[in-house]
């Protein structure tokens, strides 16, 4: 298999598994608190991930890490905590978990904007017009809150934060994929927040103890999200640029979107699944690069 043929295959993979990402995550937050998720969401990643770890062929290694690279870790760690908190308490409070999904393609815009700043990544002559288009999905999307302030505090508002530093933590991983392998990037991942859950349950005064649907979504959607997500999305980074890798996971939305139908029984508004379209087709025109472009 072709090295790029195999990342767009990662990335396909990665989108899968994160679709079913919000729909479980959904789920279990249903029922419990975000710190209660979030301790027994990131525990059982680190048991999945650390199960990879243990194989021969797993790609755990730190024996080549150097200090520069464990900053980058701590770095990556830190952002991980504020960008995965807001994502998935922006998943608690929507009433359907496709309008996140959609919203999150603007952490592609971000992405496409860090790579030309930092990664010295060029692209197409259809990028400002993709990126109208994104911005303006994302507003649609966001069509039903009646005033700014209340745009920026709802679930876009957590939204646009978590995608910002999504999109810090892709360019981070693209930089250092080679020196960091990918388990243990999730490793790392998971272990910052689990520790940050860890310490929000003893401020917060939370139960460990709770309801069994509820951890049953938790254990299927932590093997599928902080474990095989993170690992494929990873891996994806080793064979393609992250802007290619973001034209396959712009196509989210849309697998959430039947989720939520059939589990939830729920679809967002016309409007809002117009909205989400935009998002999609200007992520895809964002990355297109035209004959004159470096590669």
């Amino acid at each position: 298999m072709k090295s790029t043929t195999r990342g767009y295959l990662y990335a396909l993979i990665a989108t899968i598994c994160g679709s079913l990402v919000y729909l479980f995550s959904k789920a279990a937050l249903n029922e419990v608190s975000l710190p209660q998720f979030g301790f027994y969401w990131f525990l059982f990643a680190i048991f999945f991930n650390g199960l990879m770890a243990l194989h021969p062929r797993g790609g755990f290694s730190v024996r080549t890490l150097t200090r520069a690279d464990y900053r980058s870790l701590l770095l990556i760690g830190l952002i991980e905590i504020v960008a995965t908190s807001s994502f998935y308490a922006a998943i608690a409070i929507s009433e359907n978990p496709a309008v996140p999904s959609f919203l999150r393609n603007l952490e592609y815009l971000f992405v496409a904007l860090l790579g030309i700043l930092l990664l010295s990544e060029r692209f197409g002559n259809y990028a400002k017009v993709g990126a109208l288009l994104t911005i303006a999905g994302a507003f649609i999307i966001s069509s039903k809150f009646t005033s700014f302030n209340s745009l920026l505090t709802g679930a876009s508002g957590l939204m646009l934060v978590s995608t910002s530093f999504y999109a810090v933590r892709t360019t981070l991983a693209k930089k250092h994929i080679r020196e960091i392998s990918p388990v243990v990037l999730a490793l790392n991942r998971a272990f910052f927040l689990l520790l940050t859950a860890l310490v929000l349950m003893f401020v917060e005064g939370f139960s460990f103890k709770i309801p069994l649907p509820a951890l049953a979504w938790i254990i299927a959607g932590s093997f599928i999200g902080p474990f095989l997500t993170s690992i494929f999305q990873y891996s994806a980074l080793r064979y393609i640029e992250a802007s290619r890798a973001a034209i396959v996971q712009s196509s989210t939305g849309l697998f959430v979107l039947i989720g939520a139908f059939l589990i939830f029984g729920n679809l967002p508004a016309n409007i809002q699944i117009f909205g989400g379209i935009l998002t999609m087709a200007g992520v895809v025109l964002l990355m297109i690069r035209s004959g004159n472009d470096k590669t």
